[in-house]
């Protein structure tokens, strides 16, 4: 990892961040935020569309080299008490893994989920994740595999989570066999932001593969929470949400 001897103390860049984000926030929105997402951290209330805007238009040490800024966003990410902080390091690498993935970045951003206490962060987390597992799904597949048998429920939202490049067309990049495993050992996992995950993930592949998913969810029909189910078949049609959820109904009666 690169070092950032005879640069810029910490504290200088940690204030030049915060106090960009701070123009652009609301501390009673960040109160709110902080308090629904029951983080620990401090939110400065950025809205995402400014925090995009104002990360893009760069900080003094965006002239250092790929591995310094890393660096930087990486000691940033670890010490800042800001969640918006946390945020502008995701918003910085979001564009870029969509055209390149640093050979460096998974080593680093790979023991960032140590910070996570809440949704927002952790799909962030799992958003850059997902296109550095598409980029090389030997080397981040079986980190995965490893988050999903943890008992912390971030790691295991981020375990599945990370298996889809959010929503929509080419949401989907992962096969089955590697996926639906994943998300089978998420079936029990009583927790609210696990089973919405587990029914968002079932969702989102659903839309690729509709007749594999179905039959998926008809096999574990007793297993699936009605949380999950009821994301999963959010995008089927009436009769085909019916028919699930009384097929749930009648196998747990």
């Amino acid at each position: 990892m690169t070092t950032l001897k005879n640069r810029c103390p910490l504290d200088t860049w940690h204030d030049e961040v915060v106090d960009a984000l701070l123009e652009i926030g609301n501390p009673r929105l960040g109160a709110r935020v902080a308090k629904d997402r029951g983080s620990s951290m401090k939110h400065l209330g950025v809205r995402f569309p400014a925090l995009r805007k104002r990360v893009k238009e760069g900080f003094s040490f965006y002239d250092l080299s790929e591995d310094e800024v890393l660096a930087i966003w990486d000691r940033l990410w670890h010490t800042s008490p800001c969640g918006d902080v946390l945020f502008a390091a995701l918003e910085y690498y979001a564009p870029l893994v969509r055209k390149r993935v640093s050979p460096a970045l998974w080593e680093v951003v790979r023991h960032w989920h140590g910070r996570v206490d809440n949704w927002c962060h952790s799909d962030g987390l799992a958003s850059l994740y997902s296109w550095i597992l598409a980029s090389d799904p030997d080397e981040v597949y079986p980190q995965l595999v490893e988050w999903n048998r943890a008992g912390n429920q971030w790691l295991r939202r981020i375990s599945i989570v990370s298996l889809i490049h959010y929503s929509g067309k080419n949401a989907v990049f992962m096969p089955l066999d590697r996926a639906l495993p994943l998300v089978t050992t998420c079936l029990g996992d009583e927790r609210e932001y696990v089973q919405k995950a587990v029914g968002w993930v079932l969702r989102e592949m659903g839309q690729t593969y509709p007749d594999e998913v179905r039959a998926y969810i008809e096999a574990h029909i007793t297993a699936i929470s009605a949380v999950a189910l009821s994301r999963a078949v959010e995008r089927r049609s009436p009769s085909v949400k019916a028919e699930l959820r009384a097929l749930r109904e009648a196998a747990r009666s």
